[in-house]
């Protein structure tokens, strides 16, 4: 279950003998410090959310990440991201992540994150999420999670200062050009950036994925952007297709904010011979 903040808070108030963290995210042991943990609002019926958070070795030895769980999601899987011809995609980490002695790694939007898969309840703005890591050499580290709002591209909170400059893994495009976004259904989803992340003209390149993650090929896929806070109708244009799982389209996002962009993917015909498509939306911020 999510926890909330007074519950949370009152839980750190009976403790006298642990000393007050930075941010009620931070944990550490050993010479493991974690800071920064944090998660996006998610809208209803979002299956899916991204886990963000920093990771400092203070030892002599190498670390590594092995693996995430958290009660409020079916699996907690650790993502990384590359971009391929413009279309960022997004996979498992094998063997986990390495934390070089002294150094630091940051799991961060459009970088190396968690992903929390098939969720069992929507993700508000000031939740925070229990989820345990499991390391190699320190055993369980249980963070958690502070909900930032949808699009979010930092915590809002001041982190400590970090002794070494944390690694991103897989970074994205410089000044964080782009948006991001993975949109989830029951047999397809969707790895969306929009560039450039902010109003005006913009591409937006999709990369899909059937349920188990692998390349989904698809009949068609049409794209609707609408930003109805401000009385912007909703448009929708056919995407082109570039390759087996990728399509590719230019529409128009005049006004910054938050939009509303939605897909529907035609993967054929049923038994039956209706049309069959899969329909998918989600938020997205433009600066």
């Amino acid at each position: 279950m999510i926890i909330s903040r007074r519950a949370l808070a009152c839980a750190a108030a009976l403790s006298c003998l642990v000393s007050q963290p930075a941010h009620a995210g931070d944990a550490s042991l050993g010479d493991l410090v974690i800071t920064r943990a944090w998660s996006r609002a998610t809208p209803g019926g979002a299956k899916v959310a991204g886990g963000y958070l920093t990771i400092e070795n203070k030892g002599k030895t190498p670390e590594r990440l092995k693996a995430a769980a958290t009660a409020l999601a079916a699996k907690t899987e650790i993502h990384e991201m590359a971009v391929t011809d413009g279309v960022m995609t997004m996979r498992p980490i094998e063997g986990g992540i390495v934390i070089a002695p002294g150094g630091s790694v940051q799991l961060m939007p459009g970088s190396g994150h968690l992903m929390l898969v098939g969720l069992n309840a929507a993700l508000r703005q000031g939740d925070q999420v229990p989820v345990t890591l499991s390391f190699e050499r320190a055993g369980d580290v249980k963070v958690t999670l502070d909900v930032q709002a949808v699009g979010a591209q930092a915590p809002e909170f001041s982190p400590r200062a970090e002794a070494a400059k944390p690694e991103t893994i897989a970074a994205a495009a410089e000044d964080d050009e782009s948006f991001f976004t993975h949109l989830h259904a029951e047999r397809a989803m969707a790895n969306v950036t929009v560039t450039p992340g902010r109003a005006g003209p913009v591409e937006i390149a999709i990369q899909l994925e059937d349920a188990n993650e692998l390349p989904l090929s698809a009949n068609s896929v049409a794209v609707t952007l609408g930003n109805p806070e401000h009385g912007v109708a909703p448009i929708t244009a056919r995407a082109e297709r570039i390759g087996h799982d990728q399509w590719r389209v230019k529409m128009a996002a005049p006004l910054s904010g938050r939009w509303s962009l939605g897909l529907a993917i035609g993967l054929g015909t049923s038994d039956l011979g209706a049309s069959d498509t899969v329909n998918v939306v989600s938020p997205i911020l433009l600066r």
